[in-house]
């Protein structure tokens, strides 16, 4: 069940809070601390200075170029060979990106709530449903997280009301942590962070009118970036930053912190079940997102039979790793480094050449 163009803003909203807004709750946090310290809550902010031009002149191009996907897009501008070069690359980064933070969720789900159960397993409960789910469709996956979405974000800023009294805000200062350089660099180099602002361009034209799209992906993204803020803030002035570094999973510990009386325990499981269902769909959400992108390189328009095989891909890639540290503080944190030029460069590269093309006159 393919798309027929029929989402509307609500949806494309809902995804992209879903797929950019979850990192409030994996292990970034713990990724970004280790060398600004502190000021973790400042580096989504300097990120998004970083890449969100890039992000607003690929919306640009994209609606200059109309009735066209990413792919398209580059084969557009750039020719045949070399877009779909680019495409691919693009593929790449998506799967990557999936892969490896699939190993993230699974080691949470195994480390806080089954500790006895294998990791194996756990992947395959975890894809099984993913994959079924993504087998449905893309406007089945966006009315799913427009549905999900209020009861995920409800539950995760009850849990900012429920902490308020043990934060300490002293724990911010000094404002600049390990220092502003350390920042600024950090910020720049981890502006892939916000990668899949770039991955759900291959459905630019999955809505009757592109003009929803492009409202809905930038009121997204700001609203991302101030969910991700919060929460880092909260991490840092709840914990401090030589405890985040520590805590691989600092979302799950905060939740440690709310109390409904002594009457009530195990609170956070009710939050676990609101986190799973986010999990869920961040996952079906992306790996759609990636079989679509190489669908469109490889002209291959009946992509979703291939949906299987990409899940199966992922999840055996997502078991390599020797364990999550080796995940998050290697791969994952090169594969970051590595996405970052790229996505801030290619939609300059894109537009220089449409320039000098007379694309940009239509």
């Amino acid at each position: 069940m393919q798309n027929r163009g029929y989402l509307r803003v609500r949806e494309i909203v809902a995804m992209i809070l879903i797929i950019v807004g979850i990192k409030l709750s994996d292990s970034t946090p713990a990724l970004l601390t280790q060398n600004v310290q502190n000021a973790l809550w400042l580096v989504p902010m300097i990120s998004c200075v970083c890449i969100f031009p890039s992000f607003l002149l690929m919306l640009y191009l994209l609606k200059k170029y109309k009735d066209k996907n990413l792919v398209q897009l580059l084969e557009e501008i750039l020719g045949t060979v070399i877009g779909k070069i680019i495409g691919f690359i693009i593929f790449l980064f998506a799967f990557l990106s999936i892969a490896l933070d699939s190993r993230n969720y699974v080691e949470q789900i195994k480390i806080l709530y089954y500790p006895e159960g294998p990791s194996g397993l756990i992947f395959l409960v975890l894809f099984g449903v993913v994959f079924f789910g993504a087998k449905k469709g893309f406007e089945v996956i966006g009315f799913s997280s427009f549905i999900a979405l209020p009861f995920i974000k409800v539950s995760a800023f009850f849990i900012v009301f429920l902490v308020l009294g043990n934060l300490l805000v002293q724990r911010i200062f000094p404002i600049f942590g390990s220092g502003l350089s350390d920042i600024l660099i950090e910020g720049a180099a981890k502006a892939s962070i916000f990668a899949e602002l770039f991955f759900i361009l291959i459905a630019y034209v999955s809505t009757r009118e592109t003009d929803i799209f492009y409202k809905g992906s930038i009121l997204a993204a700001i609203i991302s970036l101030f969910e991700i803020v919060i929460f880092y803030f909260i991490y840092i002035t709840v914990f401090d930053y030589n405890s985040v570094e520590k805590i691989a999973f600092p979302f799950h510990d905060i939740t440690q912190f709310v109390s409904f009386g002594k009457f009530f325990s195990n609170i956070e499981t009710i939050f676990m079940v609101f986190w799973l269902i986010a999990a869920f769909l961040k996952f079906m959400i992306l790996i759609y997102l990636a079989t679509w992108i190489f669908g469109a390189v490889f002209n291959i328009e009946d992509f979703e039979p291939l949906l299987l095989p990409f899940t199966f891909l992922i999840a055996t890639l997502g078991t390599l790793p020797f364990n999550s540290i080796i995940n998050e503080l290697q791969f994952r944190n090169y594969l970051l480094n590595a996405m970052t030029p790229f996505l801030i460069l290619l939609p300059v590269l894109l537009w220089l050449v449409a320039l000098l093309r007379g694309g940009l006159r239509k």
